[in-house]
């Protein structure tokens, strides 16, 4: 069976030719709760023009947002890339999870400009200890076939998060190894919706024939012929005059040329997105516990969120930290102190009033 690798060549495709757009977002958080946000825009970002700039941001911007334009682009190594962003706006908030409530975007951008912010708090006594979360949901889109079929759960979040949890006891081989079969059913589940849309439309217009029985074996005809047609409607309408000896299908797709004509963006709009990249950056005021953060520089936790990441599940960006409470341990230096001097007073005071004994 040949390996089918057009979907990706497609997508490479689609990333070449639509607007990446890369976004930098700096959250601090500050020990008494409150937060700061700076979000930049990179010169290279879906909305940029030349010279112009209009609407270079994920989300709508409200007046309590502070927009800047740099005279000068700012560089920024950008996940090995050099990025250089012109504009930047920023926004404090009492609370992280102000933001997302806050948060004015086009619903099909919700998944990228508003994920799920939470800080949880809870107080011991020498430490506060937080728990940070961030959900960024999965996106929202129908397939005709599911990655299910192709992908075990396990397999999808390796492919699209790099989450190498079920695979540490591997080394390189043998890692390279499922990658690449992962890779072969990734691009086959992509190859068979390509195909499976195509296929409808066609079947929609066809008049006196039961398309649906014959469906598999012009699947597997394609595969074996020209695996790189498998979302042609002109080639599988030439499949279907061969199979069933007629040229019914050609003259079909010569009268409905345009409305065949497919368009990845259009009938997959989510694929327009999946390029999104951003750096999302969290500083954090304490020392750090635990943090599922890939880098991590000085006290800056930084995760990539894109839309590969978010094509078959949720993405989470946890952390957690504490920050110590110097009154707490000044409070207990004082009660130790007095607790000290208090049992060496008494100690003292009873060994002035004990009856010394008769000689």
């Amino acid at each position: 069976m040949k390996k089918i690798k057009i979907s990706l060549t497609a997508l490479a495709i689609l990333a070449a030719a639509s607007c990446e757009t890369p976004y930098r977002m700096v959250t601090t958080l500050e020990r008494n709760g409150k937060v700061q946000r700076e979000v930049y825009a990179f010169e290279n970002g879906a909305f940029m023009k030349r010279n112009t700039l209009e609407k270079p941001f994920l989300f709508e911007l409200t007046p309590d947002w502070k927009f800047t334009r740099f005279d000068t682009a700012i560089e920024y190594n950008f996940f090995g890339e050099e990025k250089y962003a012109i504009a930047k706006v920023g926004k404090n908030a009492k609370s992280i999870e102000q933001y997302s409530k806050e948060i004015q975007c086009d619903k099909d951008k919700q998944s990228y400009a508003a994920p799920e912010e939470s800080l949880v708090k809870k107080f011991r006594w020498f430490y506060t200890r937080y728990s940070f979360k961030t959900v960024y949901k999965k996106l929202q889109y129908e397939l005709p076939v599911s990655i299910d079929d192709y992908l075990s759960k396990k397999e999808q979040i390796l492919w699209t998060q790099g989450d190498m949890s079920n695979y540490k006891v591997q080394n390189g081989l043998e890692m390279y190894q499922d990658l690449d079969k992962i890779n072969d059913k990734f691009s086959e589940w992509m190859s068979r919706n390509y195909f499976e849309t195509s296929f409808e439309s066609i079947r929609k217009m066809a008049i006196g024939y039961e398309l649906d029985t014959a469906k598999e074996t012009i699947y597997e005809k394609i595969r074996e012929t020209d695996e790189k047609s498998l979302d042609s409607p002109e080639t599988i309408c030439t499949v279907l005059d061969s199979f069933y000896q007629t040229t019914y299908f050609s003259q079909l797709y010569e009268s409905n040329k345009e409305t065949l004509k497919t368009d990845k963006e259009d009938e997959y709009p989510f694929l327009e997105h999946i390029f999104n990249t951003i750096s999302y950056e969290l500083v954090i005021p304490g020392q750090l516990t635990k943090t599922n953060a890939p880098l991590i520089q000085s006290d800056t936790l930084i995760w990539k969120v894109d839309g590969m990441r978010l094509l078959f599940d949720d993405y989470v960006l946890s952390a957690e930290y504490r920050v110590a409470n110097i009154w707490a341990f000044i409070v207990s230096g004082v009660v130790i102190l007095i607790a000290v001097g208090s049992l060496g007073f008494l100690f003292f005071s009873t060994r002035r009033i004990s009856p010394r004994p008769k000689g």
